[in-house]
């Protein structure tokens, strides 16, 4: 079996993407290449893999979707139903960013929440807008090969370092260290070349596409939370986080 992580980030040269090849019990990153991807390459990786498990929403919400098609036809703005700041919030959120909030939760920081970005009002849109073009019409509820994923979700319910490890400066690349360190000891049947475990600890997109695809796996092995319906169309149209359960890391090598 071979599962996909796409980090996609609006540039190609922060877009990373890393594959892992399941087989009797162990697991292995193939070589990770040259840093960078195109959309070929990214439509290409998908095309490849059983699974693939995409960094970025592959929807909008439906309330900023229908206020937006009545501004565009020059049509009143929806009136808000109750409180203006629950109007505003179904502007910026999906069920799915809801619903990950209520669900994840972190062993050892039992009030912490995790927050999912807004796609509606965050510059995730832009990298989002490339994704709709290059994956076209999907199924987008994690019912098909493509599922959504949030790799800071990920960590968050794994007990692992979820913030603070992106970017150059010395203390986030300490974090990151520590995180890649945390991950090997919780996956000890995880191996990769040398070489591309220090790429992973010094790049925190190609580490956020090792987790994609990690979660692409604890996906197709029914080891994410289905607390949802992912038949409903709103999951169809506005996207589905798959978010891993709190063993599926030590069990992801099960046959």
């Amino acid at each position: 079996m071979l599962t996909v992580g796409i980090d996609v980030a609006s540039q190609e040269a922060r877009t990373a993407i890393c594959a892992i090849r399941w087989k009797g019990g162990a697991a292995r990153i193939e070589p990770l290449g040259s840093r960078g991807a195109n959309d070929d390459a990214v439509a290409r990786s998908i095309e490849r893999a059983d699974r693939a498990g995409i960094d970025i929403p592959l929807g909008w919400p439906d309330a900023f979707v229908d206020a937006v098609g009545r501004h565009h036809r020059s049509e009143p703005w929806p009136a808000a139903a109750g409180a203006a700041g629950d109007a505003m919030r179904a502007l910026r959120l999906r069920a799915t960013d809801v619903w990950l909030t209520d669900r994840a939760r972190r062993p050892s920081e039992p009030a912490a929440r995790c927050y999912p970005m807004s796609v509606s009002s965050n510059l995730i849109a832009i990298p989002a807008m490339r994704m709709a073009r290059v994956l076209g019409p999907i199924d987008r509820s994690g019912a098909g090969r493509v599922i959504e994923v949030y790799p800071a979700a990920a960590l968050f319910v794994w007990d692992l370092p979820y913030r603070g490890y992106k970017g150059p400066k010395a203390e986030r690349r300490a974090t990151r260290q520590a995180l890649v360190a945390g991950l090997r000891a919780m996956a000890p049947w995880l191996s990769a070349a040398t070489g591309d475990w220090a790429l992973i600890g010094e790049n925190d997109h190609v580490l956020d596409a090792l987790i994609a695809a990690l979660v692409a796996r604890a996906k197709d092995r029914g080891l994410c939370d289905e607390s949802y319906d992912e038949a409903s169309e709103r999951a169809r149209r506005e996207g589905w986080i798959a978010l891993p359960l709190r063993d599926a890391l030590s069990r992801l090598n099960e046959d």
